[in-house]
Order: C-alpha cells, then sequence, then structure tokens
C-alpha cells in the first residue's frame, strides 16, 4: 500500500514511526518547508506542498501527488491539513484514495473553541465559561485564537492592561477571530488527553488517556513528558461530548484540564487528529496508524482499550538537531 501522510511533525511522527517496519507498506509524506523533522525518517518519501489554506494549489499538488504515486490511503495529520481537506471535500473534491469520510461541517464545529464550548454548555456538561464582552471578565482569564490547536497564541492574562496587550499580539499573528474564557486552575499535571478512534460507520475501535506530566506552557499545549492515565471517568465523559455533538469518522483527540480543587475535567479543545505525542500509545503496545491502516484498507482490526494500572512506559521528549546529507529541492519532488 502506498499512504499519504499530510505533516511531517506532530502527530505524523506517530505514524512515520509505528509503521517503519511494515514492508507491505509506503509511507510518502508532505510538508511545505523542508525542515520538518518526519522527512528525514529512512521509510519515508518526503514530498513538499503548499500551504493548505492555499486551497486551489494545494488541491492541484495532492491530485499531483495521488496520480503519480499511486497512492492508496491519504492521512491528514495537522490541524491545518484537516482543514484543508474538509474545505476541499465540501467544495466537490473527492480524490481517488481511501481516507475517513468525515462531514467537514462537523471539523469546523469541533475546531471553533467558542462554538463548541458554548454547544456543550446547553447541552449541561462542565465547560468553562466563555465571556462575550469585557465587563464580564473574572480575571485571570484565558485568551485564545479561535481556530489554532496545541495552545498556539494562549495567554492567561491578570488584569485589563494585560488583556489589551496580549489581545493585540494575538490578532497580529492569528486574526480577529479569539475567544475569552474563565481560567481553570490547576498545575501542568492537570492536562489529560482522551484520544478516540472511529470508524467509517462512526464505531468506536480504540481509547486511550494520556496524562501531560510537563508541557511547554503552563496550561497545556505541546506535551515534553508523560505518560499513560487510568481516569475512566475523562475517557468517558470524551465518548459523551463526541455523541452528544454528532459523532466521528477517524481518530480525534479532546484535551481537558483537572480543576484542582474539584477534580472536575475541563473540555480545553478538540483536534480531530491523533494527538501530538500520541506516539506515546504506540510506546505502549496500542499502535493506533496500524489500526488505522486496517480501518481504511478494509481488513479486521483489533480494538484498541486503555490497559489497566500497571508498568507502562512514559517518554521525556527533548530538543535536538539531526544533521541531514541534504535538504529537499522546492522545484522537484525526486530529491
Amino acid at each position: 500500500m502506498n499512504v499519504l501522510i499530510l505533516s511531517a511533525t506532530a502527530s505524523a511522527i506517530n505514524y512515520i514511526y509505528s509503521l517503519e517496519d511494515r514492508e507491505d507498506i509506503n509511507l510518502y509524506v508532505t510538508d511545505i518547508t523542508p525542515f520538518a523533522a518526519g522527512l528525514y525518517r529512512p521509510n519515508v518519501v518526503p514530498l513538499i506542498i503548499p500551504r493548505s489554506r492555499n486551497f486551489e494549489e494545494y488541491r492541484q499538488a495532492l491530485d499531483s501527488i495521488i496520480e503519480q504515486h499511486e497512492i492508496d490511503i491519504m492521512i491528514p495529520t495537522s490541524d491545518h491539513d484537516m482543514q484543508g481537506v474538509a474545505y476541499l471535500r465540501k467544495h466537490g473534491w473527492h480524490p481517488k484514495v481511501k481516507m475517513f469520510e468525515f462531514d467537514p461541517d462537523l471539523l469546523f464545529l469541533y475546531v471553533d473553541k467558542s462554538e463548541v464550548i458554548k454547544r456543550l454548555d446547553k447541552l449541561g456538561f462542565t465547560v468553562p465559561k466563555v465571556f462575550d464582552s469585557a465587563d464580564q471578565y473574572n480575571y485571570p482569564v484565558v485568551i485564545k485564537p479561535i481556530m489554532e490547536g496545541g495552545s498556539k497564541g494562549v495567554s492567561i492574562v491578570k488584569n485589563r492592561d494585560q488583556f489589551e496587550s496580549r489581545k493585540n499580539e494575538l490578532i497580529k499573528t492569528y486574526g480577529e477571530r479569539f475567544v475569552v474564557q474563565e481560567y481553570i486552575p490547576g498545575s501542568t499535571g492537570s492536562i489529560y488527553v482522551a484520544l478516540l478512534l472511529y470508524d467509517q460507520e462512526g464505531k468506536l475501535w480504540g481509547e486511550a488517556l494520556s496524562h501531560s506530566t510537563l508541557t511547554y506552557m503552563s496550561w497545556g499545549g505541546g506535551g515534553n513528558a508523560g505518560e499513560l492515565a487510568f481516569e475512566r471517568s475523562a475517557l468517558d465523559l470524551a465518548k459523551e461530548i463526541i455523541a452528544a455533538l454528532g459523532g466521528w469518522r477517524g481518530p480525534i483527540n479532546l484535551e481537558f484540564k483537572k480543576h484542582q480543587q474539584t477534580g472536575d475535567f475541563y473540555l480545553m479543545e478538540i483536534n480531530c487528529r491523533l494527538n501530538g505525542y500520541s506516539y506515546l500509545t504506540s510506546m505502549n503496545g496500542l499502535n493506533f496508524p496500524a489500526a488505522i491502516i486496517d480501518i481504511l484498507s478494509g481488513n479486521s482490526t483489533a480494538r484498541l482499550n486503555c490497559p489497566v494500572p500497571g508498568e507502562t512506559v512514559n517518554f521525556v521528549m527533548g530538543v535536538r538537531e539531526k544533521i541531514v546529507e541534504r535538504w529537499i529541492d522546492k522545484s522537484s519532488s525526486e530529491n
């Protein structure tokens, strides 16, 4: 099988590492920059493509790759690629590959941090309060761009002056659409990620809960140390949320923060993909990428269940550079 992985960083690393010993799979991995770390694994054919928000150029590049390399399965792994593919599918693009047939409108709901919290609030879920006007702010508050994942642009602000400064910085980088939410108290270790996998009919085939023991930001975001977690209530809550909002097709992860005083789990965001450090699940015997390939190729797969507490493997991720012999020439996909 020829498998096309869209994006070469974050959750794509799980696919690249977890499938590298599969002799029946050829991995083609894209990115917008030749500096993406995942392009330089020995089991990868690297390809440079336009940004997913340049919709027409993006579609043409994917069509060309699919035809030239006879791609069988395509898997978007970044927020931008998920949104780019959703936009193209909503506007009539149906490439001749196997991929998860998710509802584009549902994706745009899930990635809208303001709308998804408001809907869950109406449905009776425990969620952070969303403030609609400045006179409602009860500092500290959290300000974040509506459509970005991985805590990009997120700030905790303690007063009005700080708020105005952070807001201006956010708008300059991410645009005018942002949301202001209630701050949920908790330490770095209060961040949990529930990973779920649904098939093309919306049946659940995998679930796992990870616990970020160290994150780049105090409120969450990218994790650089973590372990499997065994809080059944968080996984059950994640499944209830997805069912209440309309279901899903494919992998999806929900980031929660555990309230420091009450112990309640509050939804921070939903990402329609494997989470960024999901290779942790493969390290512990839960190979989500392999299950995804099985589902998309029509083969049988075993249900992936988070193991009971016991001996598990955790990770600490450092920052390192790897010297490569050559960079990819953007003018040619052959280099």
